[in-house]
């Protein structure tokens, strides 16, 4: 039975669940939000971060849906992506997926912007220059250049069908202890503990293996279009000094500091996002051309 996602929307808006199939053999799950009242501001293609839920970002949705359509996108790592046993969870990967979700979404042309947290946020960066529709703006929150997960998680995730149960308290255990500051960023606990409860753990622990390698390099160059960062220096979760550098590497991008996730997964965050893609900035000119 299809899920009831008025909750996640703003009032009067109209929700579509599907499945879209991809040329790379997954299907993956997407929810488009139509504003009710039309509005000539650009569509948003939405992606969360590795393993996050929709109750995540409600706020920030919310928000969005008062002005854009928003298209809603569950990458492969998550439970609710129909996949098979020889699928993998690289950045190459879930990349290749979501340059034909916006093929298939835009096929011919029209406008629209691209938002990702995280995992989400890498995956934009990278998927960019393969696009052959680009969009107008993009807008990267939390963004990775590396996913260094420690090595007890790295040897945990091998096992993860068998011990994610019995384990998972000692996991939020650890998140709380020596992973986030709960004085100042306490949502950043409350997301991780969300996505620990839904996960499906073999592909959690095949995601954690996969993502592992992986390095940022070369895609931030060729980013053409107006691009917002948003980091959150509160959070030990991610690098704010990584997301400052990949700010920097990004010709002309925007850069915002909103501190902690409380912010960063707010209606606050809904209402900057508009508020950039609506903002008269134009595409930087090539170097050498005014």
């Amino acid at each position: 039975m299809k899920r009831d996602y008025s909750a996640f929307c703003d009032r009067g808006a109209t929700w579509i669940e599907e499945y879209v199939s991809l040329p790379t053999g997954v299907q993956l799950r997407s929810v488009t939000f139509t504003p009710a009242v039309p509005s000539a501001a650009p569509p948003v293609i939405f992606i969360p971060g590795m393993g996050s839920i929709i109750e995540n970002f409600r706020e920030t949705v919310i928000e969005l849906t008062r002005s854009h359509t928003v298209f809603y996108i569950e990458t492969r790592e998550k439970a609710s992506a129909r996949i098979s046993r020889k699928h993998r969870f690289s950045v190459e990967d879930i990349t290749t997926d979501i340059i034909h979700y916006a093929g298939y979404k835009f096929p011919d042309g029209g406008r629209y912007v691209m938002a990702g947290y995280s995992l989400g946020a890498t995956v934009i960066a990278e998927a960019f220059g393969c696009l052959d529709n680009k969009p107008g703006k993009i807008i990267l929150i939390e963004p990775n250049s590396s996913f260094p997960f420690h090595g007890s998680l790295a040897l945990l995730s091998r096992a993860a069908g068998i011990v994610y149960r019995p384990v998972k308290p000692l996991l939020k255990w650890y998140l709380r202890r020596f992973r986030i500051n709960l004085d100042e960023d306490p949502e950043m606990y409350h997301i991780n503990c969300r996505i620990l409860d839904s996960a499906e753990p073999v592909r959690l622990g095949a995601a954690v293996r996969h993502l592992s390698p992986y390095r940022m390099d070369g895609c931030l160059q060729q980013i053409s279009a107006p691009t917002l960062v948003v980091v959150a220096s509160s959070d030990r979760f991610h690098s704010h000094d990584g997301g400052t550098d990949i700010a920097q590497r990004i010709a002309n991008a925007d850069y915002l500091d909103m501190v902690d996730n409380k912010r960063t997964h707010s209606a606050e965050m809904g209402r900057v996002i508009t508020e950039f893609i609506s903002s008269p900035a134009q595409i930087p000119a090539p170097a050498g051309q005014p």
